[in-house]
């Protein structure tokens, strides 16, 4: 140890110093942090919402491949499928983009596009390559929502489809269906959307739509009508035959137009209601708000009568059969049929009010106004009511009751028939029992065996008569002579020819009892006739009917 020398004076000097920026190393994970983050940002700030979609089943889609659609653009994936907490739907969670979602609104809508076959066409074909997926609209409005009801199916018009919407009031929806076509002048100018039923209304709402530019063409005063089929009519002008399109006869349609007579109203607002009518000749037809219900009591049967048939005032039709139904009193077992009717007292004036309305009826009928059944159809026995003035009627006027006025009546021609019928039918009868009381008296034969010696005596007096003639001067008469033998010659002729005609058991007798017979045949089938137009007034065309 003693040998070892340290040299200090040849080492360097040591200059220490504090470190106050970290090494570069650390910027490597650093930056990787940043990047990080920055792919975190950027996955949360392109993130859309994640709605809840009901719908009736999961037929088609599945979770984490079926895509949502919006105009053939994928905006967002179905992630998840679950069962309501009820089991009976099916809830499809889908996440949507950022882009559609901030126009996602509580008016948006969903379904599945698969292919589909209807009367109305066939839809989603491309589905066949492309696979099932979930369309949607995402409304109008910006509200947010985060549960939707699925349709069950695709709306009819695209989304981005610029028209406007209608609403059609309908006592029935007949033929109609989503997809039908409606036109204006043979143009097809859009389609039926929807439908619902309105039970308070017991009305049938169909939602229309036409696109642009033609649903300027619907007007205030536009009426629609259904035009599914065909119509052929022969009238005074003609037959008449009116179809839209092979499409309106086949899956209906609707058409519309705005009628010629009067002034075109303002152009319709979006959503604007309307009454669809039932043809185009309904159309026509002029339209009061006003009408006045009554009820009617026939004493005959209502055979014929529906209900729709028309009332009419001397060929104007001013009203129609509402109801018809039947009531039997429990004490008296009287059985009545009301027949219920509403009439349109503007027809007759178009300034009436309801009040003046009602007035005016009661002094009609205090005039002779009466209604009675007439038959509109002999081929095929339809009838309708007809309200005219009656020559000396007996006194009557409207009676107020609990629920409708009772308006008075009278009974039609046809009514009439079979008691004429049944009056002819016995007089006929009595004339027969007596000509064979007077045939079975044997007075028929004295009276002939007088006129036989009528005649004998007659031929006497004639033979008298040649007698004195012959005597007579044949110088100073004898032209006369000879014309005078010569007529009473034909007089003693004719009265053989008599004798031999009355005589008893002669031909002449028994033709005459013949002629009584058939006319006793003749009173039965004028009794049988009788009796089957009673029962049946329309065999007169169509045959006699089964018992």
């Amino acid at each position: 140890m003693n040998n070892v020398e340290i040299y200090t004076e040849d080492l360097p000097d040591v200059n220490v110093r504090e470190q106050r920026w970290p090494s570069p190393v650390w910027l490597i994970p650093l930056t990787a942090l940043l990047i990080g983050c920055w792919l975190l940002f950027q996955i949360w700030y392109q993130q859309g919402p994640t709605v809840i979609v009901q719908f009736a089943n999961a037929e088609g889609i599945e979770s984490g491949k079926t895509e949502v659609r919006y105009k053939a653009v994928t905006v967002g994936k179905l992630k998840k499928l679950k069962l309501s907490d009820d089991l009976k739907y099916i809830e499809a969670h889908i996440e949507l983009n950022k882009e559609i979602g901030s126009h996602l609104g509580s008016d948006a809508r969903f379904w599945v596009v698969s292919p589909r076959i209807n009367r109305s066409g066939v839809s989603g074909l491309t589905t066949f390559f492309s696979g099932t997926y979930i369309g949607m609209d995402p409304g109008t409005n910006t509200d947010d929502q985060s549960f939707y009801q699925g349709e069950d199916r695709p709306p009819v018009i695209a989304p981005s489809e610029n028209g406007k919407r209608f609403f059609l009031l309908s006592d029935s929806l007949g033929s109609m269906d989503v997809g039908a076509p409606v036109f204006y002048k043979q143009l097809q100018v859009g389609e039926v959307i929807d439908y619902k039923l309105l039970p308070a209304q017991d009305q049938v709402r169909l939602e229309v739509f036409i696109r642009d530019p033609y649903y300027d063409f619907v007007r205030t005063n536009t009426r629609f009508w259904n035009a599914s089929g065909a119509e052929f009519k022969v009238g005074a002008a003609g037959a008449e035959f009116r179809m839209e399109s092979l499409t309106s006869l086949l899956i209906g349609g609707i058409a519309f137009e705005t009628p010629k007579s009067i002034a075109p109203g303002e152009a319709s607002k979006d959503s604007s209601e309307f009454i669809l009518y039932r043809n185009f000749d309904a159309t026509q037809e002029k339209q009061y708000s006003q009408k006045l219900y009554y009820v009617m009591y026939f004493g005959g049967s209502v055979r014929g009568l529906a209900v729709g048939a028309p009332v009419e005032f001397q060929g104007i039709p001013v009203g129609k059969v509402e109801n018809i139904d039947m009531k039997m009193d429990a004490k008296t077992l009287e059985v009545r049929i009301p027949v219920l009717v509403s009439i349109q007292p503007q027809q007759f004036n178009e300034t009436l009010t309801k009040g003046d309305a009602e007035t005016a009826m009661r002094k009609m009928v205090e005039q002779g106004l009466r209604a009675k059944l007439d038959t509109a159809s002999l081929l095929t026995g339809q009838k309708l009511i007809t309200l005219s003035m009656e020559k000396k009627p007996e006194p009557a006027q409207i009676i107020s009751t609990q629920f409708y006025s009772e308006f008075p009546t009278v009974a039609s021609a046809l009514d009439d028939l079979p008691a004429m019928a049944t009056d002819i039918m016995a007089s006929l009868q009595e004339t027969l029992d007596g000509i064979k009381k007077l045939v079975k008296s044997g007075k028929l034969d004295k009276a002939v065996d007088n006129l036989n010696n009528v005649l004998v005596e007659a031929e006497q007096a004639v033979k008298a008569a040649k007698t004195a003639i012959n005597t007579v001067d044949q110088k100073t008469l004898p032209t006369v002579t000879r014309d005078l033998s010569a007529t009473l010659q034909k007089i003693q002729g004719s009265m053989l020819q008599l004798d031999r005609l009355t005589a008893q058991n002669s031909p002449t007798q028994y033709q005459l009892q013949e002629m009584l017979e058939e006319v006793t045949a003749a009173s039965r089938s004028v009794r049988s006739l009788t009796e089957t137009l009673q029962r049946q007034p329309s065999s007169l065309l169509r045959g006699k009917k089964g018992d």
